[in-house]
């Protein structure tokens, strides 16, 4: 049975990362200063930078543009920003602010914001994926499209940064690639449209939204949403479990730590330099201890023994210099926006 037009599309989120500041600054000037609709950013932006690009933002804007603050009331006509270091979600009529687990290596990140309005907007929900690296905002795009929400994506040619994009695109080939300078043009004209009455939620996406509010990360929900990997978490060590969403291979962790398959290669890689440059500092301790020990040792025996097993702690020493030396350079996420 078809659904009945009952509702109108009333919510908008906006995702962003490398490059996307001078995305919004053209997408908030365009935007109308009576758009029937609130709408809500996150933007990956180092430390308390996203407190910044508010104020930055309030000069393009003919809408009023804020930070977030738990328990705010959504209101048409006004942008919402994600504050530093949390996740922002949406309530029913309200946001939540969460210190959840780091999802796609940031807090806050795009896909816990996109799959709380999958949950509490459904087919009201418009969701736009700006310039950025990596793909964070995929699996949350996925999740507003299958609660029927609309996907537009910032088009890879208009992005400075076109992986993120991208991306959205790969996980959602459903969605709507728009130059940036049509994109608040296609937003205005979505919004207050009539739209289908929302469906039920699927299970799996309500689940996810729970854990990444600190409401439901359990060893028995990630058993109900996948399957065990071989894989250890980079931020706490703990087990993963892989998710396939369609085209994207996910994990979680039983803390809530969230990734994609490139998230995780990308955390690998940072922890594996960190543990090359700890065992570096050990053998040259070790080398450097067993010295010491070999010059207050009396027997000549031992001296030479102890000698001997320093230059084998030396020689590891310049294998692990010319490992290090050889590795490629590790590609950062944490880009900051074009001020």
């Amino acid at each position: 049975m078809d659904r009945a037009v009952t509702h109108r599309a009333d919510t908008v989120v906006i995702g962003g990362s490398a490059g996307s500041l001078s995305a919004l600054r053209i997408l908030l000037s365009k935007l109308s200063a009576d758009l029937p609709a609130s709408v809500l950013v996150c933007q990956h932006v180092p430390g308390r930078g996203s407190l910044r690009a508010v104020d930055l933002l309030r000069k393009y804007s003919t809408l009023s543009v804020v930070a977030a603050e738990d328990g705010m009331e959504i209101v048409q006509g006004q942008v919402i920003f994600a504050p530093p270091d949390v996740h922002m979600m949406i309530g029913h009529e309200h946001v939540h602010l969460r210190r959840g687990a780091h999802e796609n290596n940031f807090r806050p990140a795009i896909d816990p914001l996109f799959r709380s309005a999958a949950v509490y907007r459904g087919t009201r929900a418009i969701g736009v994926i700006l310039s950025g690296l990596m793909d964070d905002g995929s699996a949350g795009a996925r999740a507003m499209h299958r609660t029927g929400g609309r996907v537009l994506v910032q088009s890879p040619e208009t992005a400075d940064f076109p992986d993120m994009p991208s991306a959205a695109l790969d996980a959602v080939p459903e969605a709507e690639a728009i130059a940036i300078e049509d994109l608040a043009a296609e937003i205005n004209s979505i919004a207050d449209t009539p739209v289908v009455s929302p469906a039920p939620v699927p299970w799996d996406i309500g689940v996810e939204l729970k854990i990444s509010g600190l409401e439901g990360a359990s060893m028995e929900n990630e058993n109900r949403l996948c399957q065990l990997s071989p894989y250890n978490c980079p931020h706490c060590n703990g087990v993963l479990w892989q998710i396939e969403d369609g085209p994207l291979t996910r994990f979680r962790c039983h803390t809530g730590h969230a990734y994609t398959i490139n998230s995780l290669n990308e955390m690998q890689e940072r922890a594996l330099d960190e543990s090359l440059f700890s065992t570096l500092r050990a053998h040259r301790g070790r080398a450097a201890l067993i010295r010491e020990m070999a010059k207050k040792t009396s027997g000549s025996e031992s001296r030479r023994r102890l000698e001997e097993r320093a230059k084998l702690y030396d020689e590891d020493t310049k294998r692990l210099e010319e490992i290090i030396q050889n590795r490629k350079p590790i590609l950062s996420l944490h880009d900051a926006p074009d001020w």
